[in-house]
């Protein structure tokens, strides 16, 4: 680990750990901002995209002759022909049992899912070139569709590589202590299968990308709405043949990402191609049929778990089988990467001494499945939770106690997981205890008795997680480190310049990187300028997903602002004839005794009077450095164990609700989550951070699913059917903080995901506590009105959705 002597200043108003407001909401609100579709470059052209309308075909014919003769169509683009003038992407995972395959910025051979892109139009305008789509040739010969992970594995399913032997795309095997023990050793076997269903991250603004190819330099600038920058400028550098110092990659202010940015669609790549083969700018901006079709879908997975357990409620070893959906795997960072995280996790934070799973990512006829918010992790704990429950149930025990009797101890730390994760957290059971007074658990209880016998069905929900945060997912992904660039210059004025390699898609990080950046220098807020998301500005970085800016890039940028000030420190020791070890600096003045130099006279000796610096000190106030924890593994040990992460975060959720059993409408009446990010930088952030994740988390159980018809068809691929939480579906979330500070720089932890990775488990299992009386069991994640209505006239509950517009008394539900 690297070895960094932390400044210790005095509170500051604006440093680590104050409630500052945004920074730059003041530029966002007044419509200040530049996002992708601001970009406007002179002479610059629109491109559309003709996507297949079936799920599996083979291309026969893509004709563009007609297209390239209509009104302000400047250029059209088959497969074939950017093929010819462009290299195809492959993945890099490096796994001996992942099945290889390559693909071009547009499909060559065959479509493979529904809004796959096929062809491209140049034009004067986004609406002549929408137009012209028309105009294309095309003819398709239809193919069979597997549209489920369990048709694609049938013997007889069509291929979806005709060079692949069947349609697994990954599988993974995996055993840790005695399973067969366990079983011999049980009380009781649980069995289930708990289903995931698909969804899609929703950031406000899509996709896209704007290129410019400047012929006499043969630079490439791309705009796009990227959380990795760096990153995509290797893949625009191996699509397009040319070198990574040729291409500039920006990315501007970013209306959200969740995840969904993460990835390099190909798209951003065609922008790039078509930019080197036309003399004009071009730029796309992804519409919300394109997103909803042709991005990334997440979250699809079904769980068959075996589970032995003890008559205490202790549960002794853990199996699982794992298929999860992955679509049409044209994913430069795999989507097989979530299903590895989620077998990683799936004993949650539960001392489970035997583990086994397996894993098989199956393709499919459907969009391809990605990185959203969580990040595979919501599955193991929900799944985990709803276990937990279950054991519960069935042994007549109150799931608070069971959940105490399993979970991990305090000590030792770090704790070794059953697939060999190191967790280096606070207690997990004084954060469980802390959530059940938080929520006033057994007063919940009683009132819940009550309103049952009025006839009204109230229920109360608990999970608990433990987050991998700042994760070095190259073993799961490939090509992404596990480490972070920035860079810090103070100018003669004292002002201070922060560049950074995470990027900001909404979270603040202008606000919380300033405020690092002022806990060491003691200076305002008002003199540090913040950028990030331009791949001009530093030699690297590893742009933001995993909950890691606040460790990985808050780490860098603490370490590159530590090296700077202890340079000034020595400066102004040199400065006031003293030694720098008897300096101190204190809200902007450095300080021996009763002599005073301010911030800024340092600095501007550093560059304009070169004669006073110590002898040997090089003018100038910068540090640029790469900070990389060096406690992450990127492959499996010798024992077969993964270390994925840098850091783990915790956190504890409660959920209190009350459904309607005629409509299937969940009210959400209270909900309460105990959150430990380690050292918090600014806790109204923090907890917008949670507050939105948490909305995520209702609308993906109780709103939001994907559906596709046996054909491959999205049956909901508007925002008519997509139905996402409104201001009236989500509650306030009530947060309680712990700190435990972890060994890293800063003490920080990962923080924004948590809200979405427990409280699903929590709202589910607050349903089944509601519902328990009727014998409804939860074991999936989709519970719209429409679904729980499905599961409650199962269990002859008769539902009357229009009961509460009749006049006269609500009549009680019944069962049948």
């Amino acid at each position: 680990m690297t070895t960094v002597e932390e400044p210790r200043q005095a509170e500051l108003p604006h440093g680590i750990g104050a409630p500052v407001r945004r920074v730059e909401d003041p530029r966002l609100l007044t419509g200040q901002a530049t996002y992708l579709a601001d970009v406007q470059l002179p002479g610059m052209k629109h491109v559309a995209i003709l996507r297949s309308p079936v799920a599996h075909a083979r291309i026969v014919r893509i004709g563009a002759d007609r297209v390239r003769a209509a009104p302000g169509v400047l250029a059209a683009f088959t497969g074939d022909d950017l093929a010819a003038v462009s290299r195809p992407f492959s993945h890099l995972l490096p796994m001996p049992t992942i099945k290889p395959h390559e693909w071009f910025v547009l499909a060559t051979d065959k479509v493979r899912f529904v809004g796959e892109p096929i062809a491209a139009v140049v034009a004067q305008t986004r609406y002549l070139a929408e137009d012209a789509l028309e105009l294309f040739d095309v003819e398709l010969e239809d193919l069979p569709v597997v549209a489920s992970a369990e048709a694609a594995l049938a013997p007889d399913a069509p291929l979806l590589y005709d060079t692949w032997s069947d349609n697994q795309y990954l599988t993974a095997a995996y055993s840790s202590g005695d399973m067969a023990g366990a079983l011999s050793a049980a009380h009781g076997v649980l069995r289930e299968r708990f289903t995931h269903h698909r969804v899609i991250g929703m950031p406000l603004e899509g996709h896209g990308a704007t290129g410019h190819f400047d012929g006499a330099s043969g630079q490439l600038t791309l705009y796009a709405s990227s959380q990795q920058p760096h990153n995509l400028r290797t893949v625009v550098s191996n699509v397009t043949g040319l070198a990574e110092s040729k291409v500039r990659v920006i990315s501007p202010d970013m209306g959200g990402g969740f995840g969904n940015k993460q990835h390099f669609l190909r798209e951003e790549s065609l922008i790039a191609v078509i930019a080197t083969q036309v003399t004009q700018p071009v730029s796309w901006v992804q519409d919300r049929s394109e997103a909803m079709t042709a991005s990334v879908h997440s979250r699809e997975q079904i769980h068959d778990v075996e589970v032995a357990y003890r008559a205490d409620g202790r549960v002794l070893g853990v199996r699982a089988k794992l298929l999860a959906d992955v679509g049409n795997p044209v994913l430069y960072f795999t989507p097989a990467a979530p299903p590895l995280v989620t077998s990683s996790l799936m004993t949650g934070v539960y001392d489970i001494s035997a583990f086994e799973f397996e894993l098989c990512c199956a393709a499919t006829n459907k969009c391809p499945m990605g990185a959203y918010r969580g990040f595979g992790q919501p599955q193991a704990f929900f799944t985990i939770e709803r276990v937990m429950d279950l054991v519960a149930e069935e042994l007549g025990l109150d799931p608070a106690d069971v959940r105490r009797v399993n979970m991990i101890p305090d000590a030792p730390r770090p704790f070794v997981s059953p697939t060999g994760a190191l967790y280096d957290t606070g207690s997990f059971r004084d954060q469980f205890d802390t959530l059940l007074e938080s929520v006033g658990y057994a007063e919940v209880r009683g009132r819940q008795q009550v309103a049952r016998s009025e006839g009204r069905h109230l229920g109360i929900g608990l999970a608990a997680i433990v987050e991998a945060t700042a994760p070095n997912l190259h073993g799961f992904a490939g090509r992404f480190g596990g480490y972070e660039t920035a860079m810090v210059a103070v100018q003669p004025d004292g002002s201070v310049n922060v560049a950074v390699g995470t990027k900001s898609q909404g979270q603040g990080h202008q606000t919380v990187l300033a405020q690092i950046v002022a806990d060491v220098f003691g200076v305002g807020l008002d003199q540090i300028d913040v950028v990030d998301g331009d791949t001009s500005r530093l030699p690297y970085g590893m742009g933001t997903w995993g909950s890691r800016s606040a460790v990985m890039g808050g780490g860098a940028v603490l370490k590159a602002a530590t090296e700077v000030r202890n340079k000034m420190v020595a400066i102004a020791g040199h400065m006031l004839g003293v030694d720098a070890t008897d300096v101190t600096l204190d809200a902007g003045c450095f300080r021996a005794g009763e002599q005073m130099l301010p911030f800024p006279a340092v600095a501007d000796v550093a560059y304009l009077h070169t004669f006073v610096l110590p002898g040997g000190t090089e003018m100038g106030l910068s540090a640029t450095v790469v900070y990389d924890p060096g406690n992450t593994s990127p492959f499996p040990d010798e024992r077969g164990h993964m270390n994925p992460a840098a850091t783990w975060a915790t956190a504890a959720g409660a959920v209190v609700v009350e459904v309607d059993v005629n409509t299937g409408q969940v009210d959400i009446q209270d909900a309460v989550i105990v959150h430990d990010c380690g050292r918090v930088i600014n806790p109204l952030i923090l907890e917008g951070q949670i507050q939105g994740a948490f909305a995520q988390a209702v609308g993906a159980v109780l709103l939001e699913e994907l559906v596709y018809s046996p054909d491959g068809q999205l049956l909901t691929s508007t925002l008519l059917d997509y139905a996402i939480p409104a201001f009236g579906n989500v509650p306030r979330l009530r947060v309680v903080h712990r700190e435990t500070p972890s060994d890293l720089l800063g003490g920080f932890r990962g923080a924004g995901e948590a809200g979405i990775i427990v409280m699903p488990a929590a709202i589910a299992n607050a349903v089944h506590d509601a519902l328990r009386p009727f014998g409804v069991r939860i074991t999936q994640t989709n519970l719209s009105p429409s679904r729980l209505r499905t599961l409650l006239r199962a269990a002859g509950v008769r539902c009357d959705p229009l009961a509460h517009v009749r006049l006269g008394p609500r009549p009680p539900a019944a069962i049948a």
